[in-house]
């Protein structure tokens, strides 16, 4: 059986909607192997279609499919000020039919721009919490919830970024789809590169490795946190889908394949640095793709740091992960 079809078999019977336009296009980077002489590819999340695309879409697919399944006819959830995962959420809760209650990091600001202004235009209702402590946030969301719940409403509580076992689905349904490509063109990727935050886009696909059997190393560049305290973020998300699917998988081994690096974060999240303001230009410039200051840029940075000192070979065929979040460049 191709390892395609043994991992799509244990999810297929997991319902989803279908906010994302998939598959999501995967093709060669040939300005940038060119300059580099190497074997780069691209597979464009930030295509996925859905309120200006993005990987929170594919977890969006599971997560509202699961509140509508279930009852709910509200949904709360936190981020930044321009969170990627909450302008699609409060999208995808609008065409569902829901309300969606975000609570920002970051004052109000004069004038809404870039994600701040689609939130209001989908509709969302927006509190504005003057602190970037993810843990604060978090409680005053949860505080939100029990409010909506005594004014009679059944509110669904999204973890950020739509990072726990049924959100990380839609990667491992996203690696199904890079599996199918190597199946079906003969080019099979030593290294995946993808920018890890919340956890759930690389945590989905290192359960999808898992499952599948696939021989390379998906590598997390970090946007937010140190190496350890976010392999240990991956990791949890990791097991806990392997669980939701009925996979048994040791923690020894599923630590093995969880891979961050914390090199180009710079002073942490939201805080640019000068590599992601060259990796960003570079891709623009060669390539015609947008990148962002939070997550891709650093992202992109890794690679061609990676690139520069060696540690990818001629005769590897590496993947770049782009998962969006191009609106920032408008704030």
């Amino acid at each position: 059986m191709k390892k395609s079809k043994k991992l799509f078999s244990t999810f297929k019977h997991i319902p989803r909607l279908n906010f994302s336009i998939l598959p999501t296009p995967l093709h060669n980077l040939d300005n940038l192997s060119n300059k580099w002489d190497r074997n780069l590819y691209c597979k464009r999340d930030d295509m996925t279609g859905f309120a200006f695309g993005g990987n929170k879409t594919r977890k969006l697919d599971y997560l509202i499919k699961d509140a509508l399944n279930k009852g709910y006819d509200s949904i709360v959830t936190f981020g930044s000020n321009q969170s990627n995962w909450c302008r699609m959420t409060g999208a995808a809760g609008s065409v569902s039919g829901m309300d969606v209650h975000l609570i920002l990091a970051g004052l109000k600001p004069e004038k809404p721009t870039a994600n701040i202004k689609l939130d209001l235009l989908c509709g969302a209702r927006i509190i504005h919490l003057d602190t970037e402590e993810e843990h604060l946030l978090e409680e005053a969301a949860l505080e939100h919830v029990e409010k909506l719940k005594k004014e009679g409403y059944k509110p669904y509580y999204l973890a950020v970024g739509g990072s726990n076992a049924i959100g990380a689905l839609g990667y491992v349904n996203a690696f199904c789809e890079i599996l199918e490509f190597s199946e079906k063109t003969g080019i099979c990727f030593s290294k995946i590169i993808v920018a890890t935050g919340s956890s759930g886009t690389q945590a989905g696909l290192i359960a999808g490795q898992l499952i599948s059997g696939w021989e390379g190393s998906v590598i997390g560049m970090s946007v937010s946190r140190k190496r350890e305290e976010q392999e240990e973020k991956v990791l949890q998300v990791v097991m806990d889908t392997c669980q939701l699917l009925n996979i048994q998988c040791k923690t020894d081994i599923a630590k093995k394949f969880t891979t961050v690096d914390d090199n180009y974060l710079g002073e942490g999240y939201r805080i640019n640095t000068k590599d992601c303001e060259k990796a960003i230009e570079l891709f623009a410039r060669e390539e015609g793709i947008f990148l962002d200051e939070v997550y891709t840029g650093k992202a992109a940075a890794g690679l061609i740091d990676y690139l520069n000192k060696g540690k990818i070979r001629k005769s590897e065929n590496v993947l770049f992960l782009h998962t969006g979040g191009n609106i920032q460049l408008f704030e």
